[in-house]
């Protein structure tokens, strides 16, 4: 029985890996914007880039340099096509882009889901002050950490925002034992954590934030982890629902969501 599920486990997996290079080769959900000269430098990762079709709008603007582009994707929810913002851990000259987006789309939960270094290597510009430390400024945004409670696994801060005269209080949970190329060290502090995240999630119209370092494997697990616990505690699970459908159907929308271990190791970082 166990080498059934093996092999079951494998050709899903071979499928959906299948799928993603067939998007990726035959253009199928085109990356046009993120490709632009003008973008290229603000990719973390040269083959995780925006389709098109769900990419993350800026109309906001600080200066008049600005443009509409950020690497960040719309997922779908249980609630509507813009949920989640899935987005790669901000760069030096993308944090105010990240700030831009969090203040237009009127996010009040961050989740973090990467360390600032791992292995090694830089994988997110902190774009946050850690608690007792003085306010951060990224162009016009003033950050403070008001609070921060340590958890197993994760951190929550209260993060407040300053924007032309206006403050808006943010959550931030922030996930440091999910290793990269790897699984969570605790399944059960996931679980907690999403809980707790939708506990400060007070309106559905507002998209949760999700970041790892490319912004689709961690993140896009976390997504999918949400989406699914809220189909069944809302008892709106389908009788033909299955987590392949399910992460096919993400990728159409974010690219690699819900990395394999072999897509992990093909993403090449652009700095």
């Amino acid at each position: 029985m166990n080498n059934i599920f093996s092999l079951v486990v494998f050709f899903s997996l071979q499928r959906l890996r299948r799928l993603s290079t067939k998007y990726r080769t035959e253009k199928i959900y085109p990356t046009n914007v993120g490709e632009k000269e003008d973008n290229v430098k603000k990719n973390r990762y040269k083959d995780i880039l925006p389709f098109d079709h769900t990419r993350v709008k800026l109309t906001l603007k600080t200066t008049n340099q600005d443009s509409d582009y950020i690497n960040a994707s719309f997922i779908k929810g249980m609630d509507g096509p813009e949920a989640y913002i899935a987005t790669q851990g901000p760069l030096p000259n993308t944090v105010i882009d990240f700030w831009r987006m969090n203040w237009e789309y009127s996010v009040a939960v961050i989740v973090m889901a990467c360390r600032e270094f791992e292995m090694g290597r830089k994988k997110c510009e902190r774009y946050f002050p850690q608690f007792g430390d003085e306010p951060m400024s990224f162009g016009p945004f003033r950050i403070s950490c008001e609070s921060e409670q340590p958890r197993t696994d994760y951190f929550i801060r209260t993060l407040t925002v300053e924007h032309e005269n206006e403050t808006r209080r943010i959550t931030q949970f922030h996930y440091i034992n999910w290793p990269d190329h790897d699984v969570p060290s605790s399944f059960d502090s996931i679980l907690d954590m999403i809980g707790l995240m939708r506990e400060y999630q007070e309106h559905d119209d507002v998209p949760i934030c999700i970041h790892c370092s490319a912004g689709c494997g961690r993140t896009g697990a976390i997504c999918a982890i949400d989406y699914t616990w809220n189909l069944l505690k809302a008892g709106k699970i389908p009788e033909d629902f299955n987590v392949f459908r399910l992460i096919q159907e993400m990728r159409t929308q974010r690219h690699s969501a819900v990395q394999t271990k072999v897509m992990r190791h093909s993403a090449v970082q652009t700095k």
